[in-house]
C-alpha cells in the first residue's frame, strides 16, 4: 500500500493521534504551570525547572505510546525492550535515582535555602545551588563543592543561618594578680557596646579554672544567626581590647622550677 492509500485508510486514526498529542501538550503545560506556582518561592528555580521538564516529557512519552498503538503499530516488543533497557539503566543508575528522590524530599522538607551557611561532614559554606541531583556549596575559602543530595538527606548537617540566635564562646587567661571582678566587668561592658551582641540572652563572663599561667575566664555571647560571623570573627579582638584598656595583661606561659636539693656551687649564678 502506498503512502497516499495508507493515509486515506487511516485518516481517522491520524486525527485521533493529533488530538491525543494536542491534549497531551495542553495537559503538560497546565500541570507544569501548576507545579511552578505551587513551588514558587519554596525551592530553587533549577529544581522547579527539572521537575517541570520531567513532568512534561513523561506526559509526551505516554501520549506518543497511545498514539502509536492507535495507528496499529505493535508496541509490545518496544515495551519489552524498553522495560529491559529501563531495568538495566535503573540498576546502573541507582545512585542517580537515589539522588533524585533525595532531591525531591529535600525540596519539600526545605531544611535549607539558597544563601544559608551549612555544615555537612567536613564541608562548611554557603549554599549557592540546589539541584535535583546535587547541591553546590561555596566554602569559606571560595571552593565550590558539589555534594550528592542522597548524602545530604541521609546524614546529619547543621544549618547555621536557620538558627535565630547563636552562641560564640572563647577562653582567655588573666594573671593571678589581676582582679577577676574587674576583668569580668570590662569584658562584659565591651560586649554590650556592640550592636550585634544580644542583650537577651545577655553576655556571660566567669572564672572557670586555675591554669598554670593564670585564671581561665570563659566568655559567652549570643548573636542573631545572620550576624554570627561578625561576632565569631571579632570576639577575641573585643576581649583583648577590653583587657588592654583596663591594664590587664594576658600572661605568657610560665613554669616554676623547684629543686629538692641545693644547687652545686659551680652551677649557682
Amino acid at each position: 500500500m502506498d503512502i497516499i492509500g495508507w493515509l486515506q485508510a487511516n485518516w481517522l486514526n491520524l486525527i485521533y493521534v493529533a488530538f491525543v498529542i494536542i491534549v497531551a501538550l495542553f495537559i503538560s503545560v497546565f500541570i507544569e504551570r501548576a507545579v511552578r506556582r505551587a513551588l514558587l518561592n519554596k525551592v530553587a528555580k533549577p529544581v522547579i525547572d527539572n521537575i517541570a521538564k520531567f513532568i512534561r516529557y513523561s506526559i509526551l512519552i505516554l501520549a506518543s505510546v497511545i498514539a502509536l498503538a492507535s495507528l496499529g503499530f505493535d508496541i509490545t516488543g518496544a515495551l519489552v525492550a524498553g522495560g529491559f533497557l529501563g531495568l538495566v539503566i535503573g540498576l546502573a543508575a541507582q545512585t542517580s535515582i537515589s539522588n533524585f528522590i533525595s532531591g525531591v524530599l529535600l525540596m519539600f522538607e526545605r531544611p535549607f535555602s539558597l544563601g544559608d551557611y551549612i555544615h555537612i561532614g567536613d564541608v562548611v559554606g554557603a549554599v549557592v545551588d540546589i539541584g535535583i541531583l546535587s547541591t553546590t556549596i561555596v566554602t569559606w575559602d571560595g571552593v565550590r563543592v558539589r555534594i550528592p543530595n542522597s548524602q545530604i538527606y541521609n546524614s546529619g548537617f547543621r544549618n547555621y543561618t536557620a538558627s535565630r540566635v547563636r552562641l560564640v564562646r572563647i577562653d582567655v587567661q588573666i594573671p593571678y594578680t589581676a582582679s577577676i571582678d574587674k576583668a569580668v566587668e570590662v569584658i562584659t561592658k565591651k560586649l554590650r557596646e556592640q550592636w550585634y551582641v544580644l542583650e537577651e540572652p545577655e553576655p556571660v563572663v566567669f572564672a572557670r579554672e586555675f591554669a598554670d599561667s593564670g585564671i581561665v575566664l570563659e566568655v559567652r555571647a549570643w548573636t542573631a544567626g545572620v550576624t554570627w560571623f561578625n561576632l565569631y570573627s571579632s570576639l577575641a579582638t573585643l576581649v583583648k581590647r577590653a583587657l588592654d584598656e583596663a591594664g590587664i595583661e594576658i600572661p605568657y606561659p610560665q613554669r616554676v622550677v623547684w629543686f629538692a636539693t641545693p644547687l652545686p656551687a659551680n652551677l649557682k649564678a
